[in-house]
């Protein structure tokens, strides 16, 4: 999952931190630091690239190949079991100054420009993440991605587009993306790495898009969001209940294929627009 990963790690450290007050709390595997930009500033981690023996340490084993939430007993060649008994917390973001001035700058900015097309003020401001990780789409924002498990993510650009053409002339909709990836009509695009694209979010009403990093970086924003399941992975696992969260729940589902899989396609097509549709309208009214 990369940069979401990292960012369920922090909750993690937060809770070693309470409990072991005096104590260093590293991520890694014992041995090395993985350290990740997601937790610039964070107070309950150490971030030093070397450890220091006259320290003590608390490690935190979440990282690439040892995540929490998979089963890796059961886990085989073609399909990946969630350890279900998982459940995971909201995390920690901790943005500069500099930081959190160019999100809101940039949230300014992108509904004066929908408001002088439209004419009206913006009632809402979302984040909308369309497109899955791809291997070259994990390079240009620096993450990871595991080969085809992203497609079985993905609910189709175009209902995003869809998605975007009923809503677009009620609520200013902002893109954030990093290189040459798939951009809807209808948005504001603003190309910036994830950091910056957090800070745009905490600026902004809600997230809404695939399950990502984004929707992890919602909940530790303490934004509202939707995101889209379908069947590979369940949120009872790695959503949040804050967060309204489309998932097919057959006798299939989680089904955590390593390959293109059919169930997760037929999942994602019993997700209608219209139903997502409603659920921003309702979102967009309460709030």
């Amino acid at each position: 999952m990369g940069f979401g990963d990292d960012i369920m790690a922090t909750a993690e450290a937060r809770e070693a931190k309470k409990n072991n007050p005096n104590t260093n709390i590293v991520i890694g595997d014992g041995k090395k630091i993985f350290n990740s930009v997601i937790f610039l500033n964070n107070p309950n981690i150490y971030q030093k690239d070397e450890l220091n023996d006259n320290e003590k340490f608390f490690w935190i084993k979440n990282y690439i190949n040892n995540r929490p939430y998979i089963n890796y007993k059961k886990t085989n060649k073609t399909k990946i079991y969630w350890n279900e008994d998982f459940v995971t917390k909201p995390g920690d973001i901790f943005l500069t100054e500099n930081e959190k001035v160019s999100g809101l700058e940039i949230v300014k900015q992108s509904t004066k420009l929908w408001e002088d097309k439209f004419g009206k003020k913006s009632k809402f401001v979302f984040i909308i993440e369309p497109n899955i990780k791809s291997q070259i789409y994990s390079s240009l924002v620096g993450s990871r991605t595991i080969g085809d498990t992203n497609l079985n993510r993905d609910w189709g650009f175009e209902r995003w587009q869809k998605l975007v053409d009923c809503l677009c002339e009620e609520v200013t909709f902002i893109q954030t993306f990093k290189g040459n990836v798939r951009k809807l009509r209808g948005v504001i695009d603003v190309e910036c790495n994830f950091r910056n694209a957090m800070s745009i979010l905490k600026n902004s009403n809600a997230f809404i898009g695939h399950h990502s990093g984004l929707s992890h970086a919602a909940a530790a924003l303490n934004k509202p969001a939707i995101n889209i399941f379908g069947g590979w992975i369940s949120p009872e696992i790695t959503g949040y209940e804050s967060h309204t969260n489309f998932y097919i729940a057959d006798s299939d589902s989680p089904c955590g294929s390593k390959t293109q899989c059919l169930h997760c396609s037929k999942c994602m097509d019993q997700i209608k627009v219209h139903d997502v549709v409603d659920c921003c309208k309702t979102m967009i009214l309460n709030s």
